[in-house]
């Protein structure tokens, strides 16, 4: 057996693995590996910061290295944040330990501001505040003349941000987003009137699009600079604002119709939405996490295309739409294996996934990224709208597909039982396990012994799996949607995993269910002891 590495150059591996994607164009593959080492080791958030500093320009001369350790680092505070929203102490004093040990190093003089703003960008990425230490210190970089990213004339900066976009506010937003993340919120707000005041359309064009940002006090201060300025909108502002009205919650929809009236009352006309195309429409496989990938091609012109992805995750996390790209380019990145399974998909599919998620994002009281409406621009999303989906109505409609050797008792139990051997789950299961704080510290406290007796214990009633078991009801009917998708991929497999799900969600004994036994003991796996029985694997 090879003698296991230490972290470090596990972190170092992954990075440099990563870097060598990126110098050939591809995306990052989410492997097994990949997935198990950022599980284990969350704690590697320093050196991956540290690796950025070191690699990363004006510091560094390895751009692609830099990225791969920039790229750890989001999954990394990704993953801390998701376990800090659901209560692990541990994981939210870590994500402060880490921004307490940025400032520092920033006010110590080693961080400078153009790192500083790519490590924000990461905090930003994974969906963290920044904290009201690092916001200062980065305002204090600011004020350094010498400073190229923040310096004491922001406006100026802005200024050459709006040139080097060309005219794209998508693009303009998307930089403030990730650069601008570590900006008191004062200056934000300054930018916002700023651009408002601005004569050039695109700089309105990109106030349209804070409207989408993550603070509910950008977007008011957003509203509140385009009603003074409505009477100068163009048609495709206005048109873009009746689109994203119904994709805030209700208390903000107000602000939102008064813009659109005195607009229309200033004789602004709307602009007819562009002929959306789509070449191609996937969809990956729904990981345990929730998340799921949605991708559309669109023709450029004949030698170009472009990608939409959509993030998913209890709502809609991420969305882009990239640059024209060779077909060739293409053709690597949506290529077998580079994002996980992945399925041909129907445009209905895809309209109901992102109505679904669009519903999950508003009902919280959120809006979903400015991204999205770049992406339904490209591939016609006229009718994104939200619209939750009752899994239950969903389930329903599986069941009433079901084949007819799946509808005698003897042979739902046989399904039932031997639910673990579905063929189209082989390469997502890894993912599908419990993922939850106090059972994660119950497994690494107990004994070999112990550990063995408590996946029957995870699968009764009060257990945390069957406390859970509408959770993953829900998540067994949306992937057997998916997989119906793909029918001429997956076979009847969708068929024998909707069975599943409605025995899950209509009670049935979970330890007689044969997934939900494998699910139980991924559970209870030592996610250290795991990840050194594979520190040789050659990823």
């Amino acid at each position: 057996m090879a003698k296991p590495h230490a972290k470090p150059s596990g972190l170092d591996h992954h990075a440099r693995t990563l870097a060598a994607g990126f110098a050939k164009g591809r995306l990052p593959r989410p492997t097994p590996d990949l997935e198990r080492f950022l599980l284990a080791n969350a704690t590697e958030i320093f050196a991956a910061a540290e690796g950025v500093c070191r690699h990363m320009p004006p510091a560094g001369d390895d751009e692609a290295l830099g990225t791969g350790y920039l790229f750890l680092l989001q999954i990394l505070l990704t993953g801390l944040n998701e376990r800090a929203r659901r209560g692990a102490k541990d994981a939210a004093d870590l994500i402060a330990r880490f921004q307490s040990d940025l400032a520092g190093r920033a006010a110590a003089g080693e961080i400078e501001g153009t790192l500083l703003a790519y490590l924000g960008g990461a905090l930003h990425q994974a969906g963290i505040a920044a904290s009201p230490e690092l916001t200062a210190v980065s305002a204090a970089l600011g004020d350094d003349d010498d400073a190229e990213v923040l310096p004491a004339d922001i406006i100026a900066v802005l200024d050459e941000i709006l040139e080097a976009c060309d005219g794209d506010p998508f693009e303009l937003v998307s930089s403030f987003a990730d650069g601008g993340h570590l900006l008191p919120e004062e200056a934000k707000l300054a930018l916002i009137g700023h651009l408002a005041q601005n004569e050039r359309p695109d700089a309105r064009a990109a106030v349209v699009l804070f409207l989408q940002d993550d603070s509910a006090v950008l977007r008011k201060a957003a509203a509140r600079a385009l009603a003074e300025r409505a009477s100068s909108l163009s048609p495709v502002d206005l048109r873009r604002l009746i689109a994203i009205r119904n994709w805030r919650p209700e208390r903000e929809r107000a602000d939102v119709d008064a813009v659109i009236q005195k607009a229309r009352a200033a004789g602004v006309p709307c602009a007819p939405w562009p002929e959306g195309a789509v070449d191609e429409l996937k969809a990956s496989a729904i990981d345990g996490s929730g998340a799921q990938l949605l991708m559309a091609v669109s023709p450029v012109d004949r030698k170009t295309r472009r990608i939409s992805t959509i993030f998913t995750r209890s709502g809609i996390n991420e969305a882009m739409t990239s640059p024209p790209q060779p077909v060739r380019t293409i053709k690597q990145v949506m290529g077998p294996g580079t994002v996980g399974p992945v399925l041909g998909v129907s445009r209905a599919f895809v309209v109901r996934m992102i109505g679904h998620h669009l519903g999950l994002t508003v009902g919280r009281g959120e809006v979903p990224p400015a991204g999205l409406l770049q992406v339904a621009e490209t591939i016609g999303g006229t009718d994104w709208q939200p619209s939750r989906l009752d899994v239950r109505e969903v389930l329903n409609e599986l069941i009433a597909d079901l084949p007819e050797e799946l509808q005698d008792p003897e042979d739902i139990a046989l399904a039932l039982a031997d639910s673990d051997d579905i063929a189209m789950l082989e390469d997502i299961q890894d993912s599908w396990f419990e993922d939850d704080p106090e059972l994660e510290k119950k497994v690494r406290s107990a004994s070999r012994r112990a550990r063995d007796k408590m996946p029957a214990k995870l699968l009764q009633p009060g257990g945390a799996i069957g406390a859970n078991r509408a959770r993953w009801a829900e998540l067994f009917v949306f992937t057997a949607l998916w997989m119906r998708e793909g029918v001429h991929d997956a076979g009847a497999d969708w068929a024998d995993l909707a069975v599943v799900a409605r025995a899950v969600l209509d009670g049935h004994d979970l330890g007689q269910i044969g997934l939900m036994r494998a699910i139980a003991e991924r559970s209870v796996l030592d996610p250290v002891e795991d990840d050194d029985a594979f520190q040789d694997d050659p990823f």
